[in-house]
């Protein structure tokens, strides 16, 4: 089975996109992440490559909260089947190599889900660590599948959802209004989806505010990897009170400008938009929403 896998680089963008993972966060580089899964201020898990900015070939979990990590699953070939499972005894250089075969499927959305395949070595584990594995899939399953779970649903998204996580994962997209003949074209990156409406944000006292109200047609475009989105919409102002505070809190860094009280602050929903994903691989898709 072919697994899909992520590199670093992006598994390092979704993560600091999302509020409660990047509070998990430890330590970011070219070749490793390492989160903090139960608050105690040590990694307990990391998701690592042998080549910088390559797909993620090896996580490595400290099973007992020692603060060191004690077992590692490494797929340097990238089939997504771990080629050694290694197993250290705390306070030993003792280790134990446990070759699972086609049993585990390491990739990052999907290994996950498939910690429970990792039953067929409790036996070693009990004689060997005195652990029970069972233990590891609960406290994974408790943590590491929510956020690989997340990161499925990004991948497998359609319609609106679809049209939110690129803007959101591509960070920075540009908005174009017109002015008098003039077109206007900046970056922006505030993003949120709410109640099946997507929304913008921007300041009333900004010269973008005044051309939107002159004319509230507009043009999004964005671009990751080998595609670009394209949106033709009009912009809608929502004064929801409870919209502006949960893009304040979904982007904290705007709370130094804005806050839900201020009458600078504005949001827009996107009406009657017409998105179009292409690439030079694929077909256009069109979502309309």
């Amino acid at each position: 089975m072919e697994v899909k896998r992520v590199s670093i680089r992006e598994a390092k963008k979704r993560i600091k996109n999302d509020p409660e993972l990047s509070k998990m966060l430890v330590r970011s580089g070219w070749k490793e992440i390492a989160l903090d899964l139960d608050g105690d201020g040590f990694a307990d898990v990391s998701f690592s490559c042998e080549k910088a900015g390559r797909k993620i070939d090896t996580m490595a979990v400290d099973l007992n909260g020692s603060g060191e990590y004690n077992l590692y699953l490494h797929d340097f070939d990238g089939n997504g089947i771990p080629d050694t499972v290694i197993f250290m005894k705390e306070g030993s250089e003792e280790q134990a190599v446990v070759a699972f075969g086609g049993e585990v499927e390491l990739g990052f959305i999907n290994l996950g889900v498939r910690v429970a395949n990792l039953l067929v070595a409790e036996d070693f584990l009990n004689k060997e660590l005195g652990l029970s594995l069972a233990d590891l899939a609960a406290y994974l399953k408790a943590h590491a599948v929510a956020m690989l779970a997340e990161i499925e649903k990004r991948e497998n998204a359609t319609g609106i959802d679809k049209v939110y996580y690129f803007l959101e994962d591509a960070q920075t997209y540009y908005l174009a209004t017109v002015e008098g003949n003039q077109p206007r074209v900046r970056p922006f990156g505030t993003i949120l989806l709410r109640d099946g409406k997507l929304y913008i944000q921007t300041g009333r006292v900004k010269a973008v505010s005044r051309q939107i109200a002159e004319n509230p047609l507009v043009e999004i475009c964005a671009c990751q990897g080998g595609t670009w989105l394209r949106i033709a919409a009009e912009l809608v102002e929502d004064d929801n009170h409870d919209a502006k505070v949960e893009m304040l809190e979904k982007m904290p860094a705007l709370k130094a400008m804005y806050n839900a009280d201020d009458a600078n602050m504005q949001m827009f929903y996107l009406k009657d938009a017409k998105a179009v994903f292409s690439s030079f691989t694929a077909e256009p898709e069109l979502i309309e929403f």
